[in-house]
């Protein structure tokens, strides 16, 4: 008993430590503390980094400064926004394509333009590149809009938002409406006032007046049970609440697709508005509307190449063609042989028997197939291929050309050779009238020639890429009018060039790494 009494005191006692206790202590409670500092501050870091990750992305990166010209600046955000519209609007576009292949059954009709769509697409760079180069263009244009007196109104803006979101509900606005309405009653005014000439009518037969009257019952039978065509449905007009059902879409859609609010989507109406209207503006002033130019008509003689020769020479070297030859797939149509060759006193069929026609068809002096007295002509006269290797070599269709030329000026006329021999089948059929065209358009000796002959004056043998032209210019005109086509490309390459002259001579700073500010998940598309 006294030994447990001992032993329970002891353990009551409190343990005395060490000094050696003591330190290993303290040291084990420094490292602790020294290592919760160091976990701590590893957190801390990560923590402060995942934060300034998320606010560079969402507020320091999108409100940088991308691009700037002049004082015009390019907000990342706006960037990122028109780029995922233009990623939007490109798919859009190429799901039309599609549809339209499968409606014409012929998917080659667009496979170069869904091609197009495909490589832009599947390039982010190559997207963000454009869309950027386009908003410089824009910053440019909103900096010299008003030198030249160009601006766009916030109802001009509406108008165009308003047309938009019609045409998605498949509605029309009271504008176009009245438009369309107008244009309506103007062409039934133009048909009332149109009238047809009578076709004469047949002298009626014995038969036909035994079996009028049943054929005058038949008609009026059938014009009884004949139905009317249909009547064609009114448009659908835009009213508010359509409108509004519409707008409402268009934002949802925006958001979705872009993050652009329609304040935004409004700013890139303005941006394309500004555009056309400086477009307009700026063509106009540096385009002439006409130009010189000359009617001409003309004879080709085609000079048929070596063989060694033809295959020889290299890719992309074939002459450009004349006006009124037609092309096909990109290659000129003319013919590098000549027209058959009419039969000559010599000629004969199988059975031995002349081909040549008779004389009594002919009449002395006015056709071609005789010389005035009634007799056909020379070989040589009607063939070019005078030594009958099956081709026309230069000297041979110069020779033919003179030939030709030497005729006219006797008297003969120039269409009915050109019909016969010119290997020109665009203009051949017309008698050789290339109808008006100005400078640029011809090769250039054909155009100098076209444009130094007086009205009725006709050349000799002119050489080309094409072979020998004998040249007569039945028109000039000064100042006639260009074509619609011609004149509207010219408008738009004169505006292009004008656009770049100002893009270079402004102050414009560009990113040095556009492939690290593009949007994320640009270029991730469906390519069905």
């Amino acid at each position: 008993m006294a030994k447990k009494r001992r032993r329970r005191r002891q353990e009551e006692q409190p343990q005395v430590e060490n000094r050696r206790e003591v330190r290993l202590r303290a040291r084990e409670r420094e490292r602790n503390l020294r290592l919760t500092a160091i976990v701590g501050g590893i957190v801390g870091m990560a923590l402060l980094l995942v934060l300034y990750g998320v606010v560079n992305e969402l507020i320091i990166k999108p409100n940088s400064v991308l691009a700037q010209v002049e004082d015009q600046r390019i907000v990342t955000r706006n960037f990122w926004q028109q780029a995922r519209l233009r990623q939007s609007e490109l798919e859009n576009q190429r799901l039309r394509l599609q549809l339209f292949a499968q409606q014409f059954g012929d998917s080659s009709l667009f496979a170069s333009q869904i091609a197009s769509i495909n490589a832009t697409l599947a390039s982010p760079l190559t997207l963000g590149t454009q869309v950027l180069n386009d908003m410089i263009e824009g910053a440019v244009l909103q900096i010299k809009a008003p030198e030249v007196g160009v601006s766009v109104t916030d109802e001009e803006v509406e108008k165009t938002l308003r047309e938009e979101v019609a045409q998605a509900q498949g509605a029309l606005t009271v504008p176009q409406a009245t438009a369309t309405a107008d244009t309506a009653a103007e062409a039934t005014a133009t048909a009332e006032t149109f009238t047809p000439t009578p076709l004469p009518s047949p002298m009626p037969t014995p038969e036909d007046d035994a079996d009028s009257e049943p054929a005058a019952v038949a008609a009026g039978e059938a014009s009884e049970t004949s139905e009317e065509p249909p009547t064609p449905e009114p448009p659908t007009i835009l009213t508010d609440a359509l409108y509004e059902e519409g707008l409402g879409t268009l934002e949802k859609n925006l958001r979705e697709n872009s993050g652009m609010s329609l304040d935004n989507y409004r700013e890139v109406i303005r941006a394309r508005l500004l555009r056309t209207e400086m477009s307009e503006t700026i063509s106009q002033d540096l385009v002439s509307t006409t130009e010189e130019q000359v009617r001409v008509r003309h004879i080709l003689i085609s000079i048929d190449p070596e063989p060694a020769a033809e295959s020889e020479s290299p890719a992309g070297e074939t002459p450009p063609p004349l006006p009124g030859n037609t092309e096909k797939d990109g290659e000129s149509t003319v013919a590098p042989a000549v027209e058959t060759p009419l039969p000559t006193p010599d000629s004969s069929d199988e059975n031995g028997e002349s081909t040549v026609a008779p004389a009594a068809e002919t009449t002395p002096g006015d056709s071609a197939e005789d010389d005035g007295v009634g007799n056909p002509p020379a070989p040589e006269t009607w063939n070019p291929d005078a030594n009958g290797d099956g081709r026309v070599d230069d000297a041979e269709a110069l020779a033919f050309a003179q030939t030709l030329h030497q005729r006219i000026l006797d008297g003969e006329d120039f269409a009915d050779l050109a019909l016969r021999f010119s290997n020109d089948p665009g203009s051949g059929t017309q008698g050789g009238d290339l109808g008006w065209a100005g400078r640029g358009r011809y090769v250039p000796e054909f155009e100098e020639t076209a444009f130094s002959l007086e009205v009725g004056e006709m050349s000799a043998p002119v050489k080309s890429t094409f072979g020998y032209h004998i040249i007569e210019v039945l028109e000039r005109d000064d100042e006639r009018p260009k074509e619609e086509a011609s004149l509207q490309q010219e408008y738009a390459e004169a505006f292009q060039t004008w656009l770049q002259e100002q893009v270079l001579s402004l102050n414009i700073d560009r990113p040095d790494n556009l492939a690290a500010m593009l949007p994320r998940n640009l270029g991730d598309s469906d390519d069905q």
